[in-house]
């Protein structure tokens, strides 16, 4: 069915013509065009962007109905579509957001290449930078010491020895007990001598 016969069924069901009449009727509808960050050429009925209106998408074989999500114009607008086609959300894009967002698409195009990425960095932002380093480096020279320390105490521990030296002083308890009793039979025997007396 076409366009023409569609509105012909639908007057013919309102009542303002007959089955055999033929009326044409033009009506005329504005549609506001927009271009996507993409390139993507989008419409919407009327002559701007409003909520509720459904966005329609521009394609060879015909407008259909955008894509739910969201969609930025090159003039800085975000569109929010809902499933169904119908603009549920309009916001501006403020500068920030835009440079956030040319940074992630640089990141996005550079990525893959080994070129070498310039980075700019202002005045403060190197002074905070080189203050956290030079703590970090006297973290690091603390630590340094503490491992020096440690180390030394560890090599003159493992030089000293476990123990006192282990010597066999067998020979030396025996001479000791032989002694003894050598001196215990010396009084036993001045002893007798003296009892004998």
């Amino acid at each position: 069915m076409t366009a023409k016969e569609a509105i012909k069924q639908i007057s013919v069901m309102l009542g303002v013509a007959r089955d055999g009449e033929t009326t044409e009727t033009v009506v005329e509808i504005q549609l506001a065009e927009y271009e996507l960050v993409d390139g993507t050429k989008v419409r919407c009925e009327g002559d701007s962007l409003e909520l509720g209106k459904e966005l329609f998408v521009v394609t060879d074989e015909g407008d259909v109905y955008a894509p739910e999500g969201k969609h930025q114009t090159k003039d800085g607008m975000v569109i929010t579509v809902d499933a169904k086609g119908v603009i549920t959300d309009l916001e501006e894009v403020t500068e920030e957001e835009e440079s956030a967002e040319e940074v992630e698409a640089e990141l996005e195009a550079t990525e893959g290449n080994e070129e070498e990425t310039t980075i700019t960095l202002s005045g403060e932002v190197v002074g905070k930078v080189m203050e956290a380093l030079e703590k970090i480096n006297a973290n690091i020279e603390a630590l340094e010491g503490r491992v020096d320390a440690t180390d030394e105490a560890f090599h003159s521990f493992r030089n000293e020895p476990a123990a006192g030296k282990i010597t066999n002083n067998l020979n030396d308890s025996q001479k000791n007990q032989g002694e003894l009793a050598d001196a215990r039979w010396q009084k036993i025997v001045e002893f007798r001598n003296q009892s004998s007396k």
